[in-house]
Parts: C-alpha cells; sequence; structure tokens
C-alpha cells in the first residue's frame, strides 16, 4: 500500500494479526503512488479469525473520485485468507491514488498492523469517512481519528 508506509517500519509489517474493524461502515483510505502504468485485475482483503458483514475495496484518483470498487460484498466466509474481489480491469497511469476499504460491522475481522505513535501521520497520512458502504464516490475523508491507525492487509492484484 505504498513506500510511504513500507517505510515507516517493515517490523510494523511483518507483525499483522487479526483485529475487529475500528467502526460499522468506517472507510479507511490509504495513499499510494505508481511510477509506471499498471492494470489492477482484482481488489484483495485479508480476512481475519472472524467472518461477518460486507466490506467494499476501490481506487480513487488523486482528486477523490471513485476510479473502480468491488461494490459492497459479503465477506468470504473462508477466514485467515485473502478475499480475491473481481472487477473490471482498470489501466491506472502514473499518479498518486487512495486506496479505500471498508467493512460493514465490527464482528468482521482483517489482517492489519498499526501506528501506535502518531507523529508518522503528517508524512504517511491515513484517512477516514464515516458512514461508507458502499464506498462513495466521491470520496470526502479526513486524517484519522483513530488512536492507533490500523494499517489493514488490502490492496489490488496487477
Amino acid at each position: 500500500i505504498g513506500l510511504a508506509l513500507v517505510g515507516a517500519g517493515l517490523s510494523m509489517l511483518e507483525s499483522t494479526a487479526s483485529a475487529t474493524w475500528p467502526s460499522d461502515n468506517l472507510a479507511l483510505f490509504y495513499p499510494f503512488r505508481l511510477y509506471d502504468w499498471a492494470t489492477a485485475y482484482q481488489l484483495l482483503f485479508w480476512v481475519g479469525a472472524t467472518s461477518s458483514g460486507n466490506i467494499d475495496v476501490g481506487i480513487y484518483d488523486s482528486q477523490k473520485n471513485r476510479i473502480v470498487s468491488s461494490g459492497s460484498t459479503a465477506m468470504s466466509a473462508t477466514v485467515n485468507t485473502v478475499q480475491e474481489l473481481n472487477i473490471v480491469d482498470t489501466v491506472l497511469s502514473p499518479g498518486d491514488y487512495l486506496l479505500g476499504v471498508v467493512c460493514s460491522t465490527t464482528v468482521g475481522t482483517v489482517f492489519r498492523s498499526g501506528f501506535t505513535d502518531r507523529s508518522g501521520l503528517p508524512s504517511v497520512p491515513v484517512y477516514e469517512q464515516a458512514l461508507a458502504l458502499p464506498l462513495p464516490n466521491p470520496c470526502v475523508p479526513v486524517i484519522t481519528t483513530l488512536a492507533t491507525v490500523p494499517v489493514d492487509v488490502c490492496g489490488t492484484a496487477n
């Protein structure tokens, strides 16, 4: 989900665990940058130890317009595995994007890590938007207010 987050600490990303979603229908948005053309074929969500509710994963441009999303989809009944969400093949040009992800319930879990030190946020912003299932177009997120900023294991297959 971006070199900036990897640069925030590889050990943080290696210490993922299954955790509950922060709040019902809360969308989280992670910035990433492409330096070359890419085609997204699927969006990914790593289901944790409990499967419940619906999820949506999407890609937004730098102006916060939704380019593509999976749409509200039932979380996979198979726990502790990556759920692959089919989308229309989407060509992305070099540039800045947001990866948005949302879950309908705090019962559903996702593999994630998190920042407990909020001082890293100015260089690695993580955004949130309440009541955002399905993912809205456009999104109007704000810098997250969560005490521990989650880094969910989600992404795109290209």
